[in-house]
């Protein structure tokens, strides 16, 4: 029997934290990491250092239409001034400053002997001044004759230049519209495009290889006949769903998703879809056998090819996700059920993407107000019973582990909504991840375990994420 006696168990934040610390460790050229820049609320000399530091092979130059959703890899600059002409700022008539500069505030000049295009002219919002022209009044203080050759106007410009947009007031050449490591919005977007920009450098998006591992999977859609249960194809297997779990969360975090064919759990064929995803992918999602069963290969085959980061986490469902680097390459190995691989890929695989894109890696997590008890069972929740040990129960890691702190975390499905005062409510929902009860679920949270360890009580605030 396999020794599992010197596993690392890491809590999730330590198991991030970890492998981007060991990226980091990575010497110069090799591996993604060393060329990117947490450039989340980063000073200028960071965001300078940002733009110094991605290497081109993680940058791809986009249309502005394509850039929405993506991270810049440089600064945007106006390519010219805005605008570059002086303009006007509204549907106007434009007219002669000179004409009013010499009467007292308020009073108008004659305007009976004015002709259009000598002593004014319509203006139009955003187009150029006519020349000659500096100072406008909005057409609504004008009356216009009938051949459109005359005016009469009812109030007279403040200033010099009122009712225009003189050269340069929006930006000027030069000006830095956004920075390296920003999120291109759609009102960024159009601030980038009004500097004469039609497309921009952005980090490229990380490839995230998936390798499904499992001697009983198989992919989906095996006809069934009631009647000959015993000829069924894929009796007893389990079909394989989690590739489209992967790539659902990967496209929508901003990836490129490149899918494995199912794999054999034999060392030699997961070495083998390793050894090739680290060639193709930035970071490789390696599904199930990473547990104590005899099939499981993975951390060793991990062990081997690279250096390991952990072999379990602390928390439920997921206990047995795990973590390594190969040739540079983040591994993020994931539990088998679609309800635990759920969360492992929020956990694990969505901060290595956004490491790679240049973001903070975690996502905040929100105060909520708890409405009503946890119900009894589930994740989190303190064994009740005493006498013997029950053997279809996992062992404490650590029995000799101090009472009163959590050695583990079991995740809590939540309905979150806002209170009629505004405050966010969270309601508990019995259950189990991935169980049919829990679909309706919009969030979730993580409760400790352990003896001693009480649960939040209704009123207590709580820490809850998104699903």
């Amino acid at each position: 029997m396999r020794d599992h006696s010197k596993h690392i168990q890491l809590s999730r934040e330590e198991a991030v934290a970890r492998t981007l610390a060991m990226l980091d460790e990575l010497p110069e050229g090799f591996g993604w990491r060393g060329a990117l820049l947490q450039a989340a609320g980063a000073s200028d000399d960071a965001a300078t250092a940002h733009a110094r530091n991605v290497r081109r092979k993680l940058v791809e130059r986009v249309s502005l239409a394509e850039s929405i959703g993506r991270v810049l890899a440089y600064d945007v600059v106006a390519q010219n001034d805005m605008p570059s002409a002086l303009t006007c700022a509204m549907d106007s008539i434009a007219l002669h400053w000179s004409d009013f500069a010499d009467l007292p505030e308020g009073q108008l000049p004659d305007t009976g002997a004015w002709v259009r295009g000598v002593d004014w002219q319509f203006a139009n919002t955003g187009v150029a001044m006519p020349e000659g022209f500096d100072t406008a009044i909005v057409i609504e203080h004008a009356q216009v004759s009938a051949d459109e050759q005359h005016i009469v106007i009812d109030a007279a410009p403040s200033k010099q230049g009122a009712g225009t947009r003189p050269v340069g007031s929006s930006m000027r050449r030069g000006d830095v519209l956004a920075q390296a490591g920003s999120i291109v919005t759609p009102d960024l977007a159009v601030r980038i495009g009004a500097g004469n920009n039609a497309s921009v450098a952005v980090v490229r998006r990380p490839r995230v290889a998936f390798i499904p591992t499992g001697n009983e999977l198989m992919t989906p859609g095996v006809p069934f006949d009631p009647a000959h249960t015993d000829s069924f194809a894929a009796r007893g297997r389990t079909f394989e769903t989690n590739s489209v779990l992967v790539r659902a969360k990967c496209e929508k975090w901003g990836g490129r998703f490149v899918p494995f064919d199912i794999v054999l759990d034999r060392r030699d064929t997961i070495e083998a879809a390793l050894e090739r995803a680290v060639e193709v992918a930035d970071i490789v999602v390696l599904n199930a056998g990473s547990s104590k069963g005899s099939d499981d290969w993975s951390c060793e085959v991990m062990e081997e090819m690279g250096r390991m980061v952990c072999h379990q986490t602390n928390h439920g469902p997921g206990h047995h996700s795990s973590a390594a680097v190969i040739d540079g390459t983040p591994i993020v190995g994931i539990s088998g059920p679609s309800g635990g691989a759920s969360f492992t890929l929020d956990f694990y695989l969505r901060p290595l993407m956004r490491a790679f894109m240049g973001l903070e890696p975690e996502i905040g997590r929100t105060p909520a107000v708890l409405a009503e008890e946890f119900p009894p069972g589930g994740p989190g929740s303190a064994k009740k019973h005493g006498g013997p040990v029950r053997g279809e129960e996992r062992p404490a890691e650590h029995p000799e582990h101090e009472p009163g702190t959590p050695e583990f975390y079991g995740v809590r499905m939540l309905r979150v909504e806002h209170a009629e005062d505004g405050t966010l409510r969270a309601w508990p929902i019995a259950g189990f991840p991935g169980s049919a009860e829990t679909l309706a679920a919009n969030a979730y949270c993580m409760l400790p375990m352990g003896p001693g360890i009480e649960a939040p009580r209704p009123g207590d605030v709580i820490r809850v994420e998104w699903r």
